[in-house]
């Protein structure tokens, strides 16, 4: 049985993560190449269901798009299917975005610190309106500020105190490019190049950092007017199929883990002598059962990491820096 994992982006205000999880949502309620999102709560999905058509059916205007997210954050869980069978449970927290960079005192700040250290993925939000030109060395911090990148990396301390990531145990990251459509006429080798010197610190040899740069948009047309463009989203599901597959990992490591350790209790047990082993039979044939369990969650676990990895083949992936691709 798998277990739910927890999901965190961080982002300034107006960087698009209430529109991200609306455009998510969304896209996949219906099912994308068979992968499909319910919410565990059927209010959740009622409020995010009235955001999405007032965004899509609404008349043209400011009023399409969500108000900010209230002082309150509000955690979503959601099921992660595939063909209608569940995958994944995971959890959404949506806040404020002013909340980032206020004082710890503040009870969503609080919040958010505790969700973040707890997730299996952090998803970090940039706008595509930062990215509409090639960036100077000087613009460059500039810009990482504007995005919020210093106030970013002081909560990402945080996290890489607790996850301690490492190249052998990777911590997953996805530096999501929100209103892709205002960027989109710039060469894609050059926005890649930008992302990497304003996100520096995860792509240093040996920093442990799995990291997805990904372009998302709710329609191309928004680049001309983000009042009268039609709403079509593109690359919403990637990111996310990237959490669920860093999730299936992180379950692999620890049943592989497992597994080494049932191995060398029933070796060590086998190598007795006759009167050693007779004794400890019940103990060995417990082992054996338990050990044959570990291999079929194993097998299952890399089953689902194959699946999904199909859907990342273009994915632009890089560990400590070096582009890769995932493998099982």
């Amino acid at each position: 049985m798998t277990q739910n994992i927890k999901i965190t982006m961080l982002g300034t205000t107006g960087a698009g993560k209430t529109c991200y999880i609306l455009g998510l949502y969304s896209t996949m309620q219906l099912g994308l190449q068979g992968f499909s999102l319910s919410c565990q709560d059927m209010d959740d999905d009622l409020r995010l269901t009235e955001q999405w058509e007032q965004l899509v059916f609404a008349e043209e205007g400011e009023d399409r798009w969500p108000s900010a997210t209230g002082n309150e954050p509000h955690n979503y869980v959601f099921d992660f299917n595939y063909a209608l069978k569940h995958m994944m449970g995971f959890e959404w927290l949506d806040y404020r975005g002013g909340a980032m960079s206020d004082s710890q005192t503040e009870s969503d700040v609080k919040i958010l610190t505790t969700h973040l250290v707890e997730s299996s993925c952090v998803f970090l939000c940039i706008s595509g309106e930062l990215l509409k030109q090639k960036l100077t060395e000087s613009q460059l911090n500039i810009i990482a500020r504007r995005a919020g990148v210093t106030r970013m990396n002081s909560y990402l301390a945080k996290l890489a105190q607790a996850k301690q990531p490492t190249n052998e145990n990777p911590y997953p990251v996805v530096i999501t490019i929100t209103k892709y459509d205002q960027c989109f006429h710039r060469n894609k080798d050059e926005i890649l190049e930008d992302i990497k010197n304003i996100f520096r610190i995860f792509f240093q040899p040996n920093s442990g950092w799995l990291t997805m740069i990904c372009p998302v948009s709710l329609g191309k047309e928004l680049a001309e007017n983000k009042n009268t463009g039609e709403i079509e989203p593109k690359n919403m599901h990637l990111p996310l199929v990237f959490a669920i597959y860093c999730g299936y990992s992180n379950q692999l490591r620890q049943q592989e883990n497992i597994a080494k350790s049932n191995r060398d209790n029933l070796n060590s047990l086998r190598e007795g002598n006759f009167l050693d082993r007779w004794f400890n039979s019940e103990q060995i044939k417990s082992l054996e059962g338990t050990l044959y369990n570990n291999q079929e969650q194993i097998e299952g676990l890399k089953k689902q990491m194959r699946f999904l990895s199909q859907e990342l083949t273009n994915a632009n992936l890089y560990l400590s820096g070096t582009e890769m691709q995932l493998d099982v």
